[in-house]
């Protein structure tokens, strides 16, 4: 089954309220960057602020059902992008936000997604993320953002863009949130400085969640443990404050959501603690 159907099934399906995402779309300016031969759309958020004060960036990487030209259904159809603009979490942690559409017939990574993993040393950049790269080298120029903020995250097609965005810029990020995508186990080592929040559904038949098994093993490897929360959403989780303070000092967590298939972005962007997590994140190298 191709992860493309799936992947856009699920994101019309399971979206949550379309009129609070077209409020918030119309919050960003739409524009398009071109690297070496390679045009990307992408859709930009810029906060309300002095112009002194630096914000964080947060790079939003879509699945496969959203590819295409048309600079819209990358933020229009889930969270992904739109929960960071939101103006009562603006109003908490103002940031910018990059949506990038990736197009129809490309990838973020050039591998089969069906495998859950892929050989990073075997898989060169693809043009898309090297755009987008290079996209992120011109925002930081233009705008006043914190070098030391600078987030990245990704579902399923977007999830494989967001590991390979750690692993070949491993001292660019502070933290990641990373939801049904794939990754290279042998990579862990180089990239267990970064803090992870990796999400899958543990029937998810689009990505296998045994590569995000494997991709957590291997940080286990490395001397890296995850903290598992099975599920952030739930009041056990929410209202436990010596667990939540867990949450907060760990640099890897891994969330398996039982009986759950692929689509589990909604109920992960829309937790608090899980966005709180991502922005107490801080970049050490940068500083």
């Amino acid at each position: 089954m191709k992860l493309s159907i799936i992947a856009l099934f699920l994101l019309i399906f399971n979206s949550h309220d379309f009129s609070q995402i077209n409020s918030i779309m119309k919050k960003f300016e739409y524009r398009s960057h071109t690297f070496d031969t390679t045009t990307i759309p992408y859709g930009i958020f810029i906060p309300s602020q002095n112009e002194k004060n630096v914000c964080p960036l947060i790079i939003a990487l879509h699945g496969a059902g959203e590819r295409g030209n048309d600079n819209e259904v990358q933020i229009k159809y889930n969270s992904l992008a739109t929960v960071w603009a939101d103006s009562a979490n603006q109003a908490n942690d103002p940031c910018f936000v990059i949506a990038p559409q990736c197009p129809k017939e490309n990838k973020w990574v050039d591998v089969n997604w069906e495998l859950g993993t892929f050989d990073f040393k075997l898989t060169p950049i693809s043009n898309e993320l090297a755009a987008v790269n290079d996209l992120i080298e011109e925002t930081i120029k233009k705008y006043p953002i914190d070098k030391t903020r600078i987030y990245v995250t990704g579902l399923s097609m977007g999830g494989y863009g967001a590991w390979y965005m750690l692993m070949n810029y491993p001292n660019r990020f502070a933290a990641a949130i990373i939801l049904c995508g794939g990754s290279d186990p042998q990579m862990a080592c180089e990239i267990m400085h970064i803090p992870i929040w990796n999400f899958h559904g543990d029937v998810d038949k689009a990505v296998l969640v045994e590569g995000s098994r494997l991709m957590i093993d291997a940080f286990g490897k490395c001397g890296k443990n995850a903290l598992l929360v099975p599920d952030p959403n739930i009041k056990d989780v929410l209202e436990n404050e010596d667990l939540t303070k867990k949450i907060m000092s760990s640099d890897l967590i891994y969330t398996e959501y039982k009986n759950k298939g692929h689509a589990v972005w909604n109920e992960s962007y829309q937790n608090p603690l899980v966005r709180k997590w991502l922005f107490s994140k801080r970049n050490k190298k940068s500083e």
